[in-house]
Formats: structure tokens, C-alpha cells, sequence
């Protein structure tokens, strides 16, 4: 498995990430809003940090996710963080809080 480019990302994808990270899969419309970022800039970021590797979308037509009481029909395209990046994150924000 190759490295991710992690050098390459600006302060806005830091911020996706880190929210991805939290909160669990979501999709552009609720992140540029939560981030207060522009919706047509954060659709672009999320397609780059696919193809760099960072978020894959999810699979399926429902979605669980924390504080819901069902599960949530994903009329979106939802993006999660891959492995790689979800450990990554793991790692760096622990040694924050450290």
C-alpha cells in the first residue's frame, strides 16, 4: 500500500477530514454547511481527496449513523475516510491532546 500525499492537503481539506473523522460518513451539502464552506469548493475537494486516496464513497442506499434512531436513505453521494487516512488521523490527533 502507498503512502497518502498528506503534504499536499490545505487547511480546508484538514478541516474535512478531521470533521469526516468525528462525525462519521457524510455528504458535500452537510459539510459545507457545518464547516461553512462553499458548497461547489467542498464538492471539489472531496472528488481530489478521493482520487488522492484519503475518502472512498459509501456503498449501499442506507446509511447508520450515530444519533439517528433508523437508518438514513443516502440520497447523496456519501464519503467516508479510508483506512490509511482514518489511522493517520488516529495517530496525529491523539499526540495533540498528549
Amino acid at each position: 500500500m502507498k503512502a497518502l500525499p498528506w503534504e499536499i492537503l490545505e487547511e480546508e481539506d484538514w478541516k474535512i477530514l478531521k470533521d469526516l473523522y468525528s462525525t462519521a460518513p457524510d455528504c458535500a451539502k452537510f459539510l459545507s454547511r457545518r464547516l461553512r464552506l462553499d458548497l461547489g469548493e467542498t464538492m471539489r475537494r472531496l472528488r481530489t481527496l478521493e482520487s488522492k486516496g484519503f475518502l472512498e464513497r459509501v456503498e449501499g442506499r442506507f446509511l447508520k449513523k450515530k444519533g439517528l434512531r433508523k437508518p438514513k436513505h443516502m440520497n447523496h453521494t456519501y464519503y467516508e475516510l479510508t483506512r490509511p487516512a482514518r489511522l493517520y488521523l488516529r495517530k496525529i490527533l491523539f499526540e495533540e491532546q498528549k
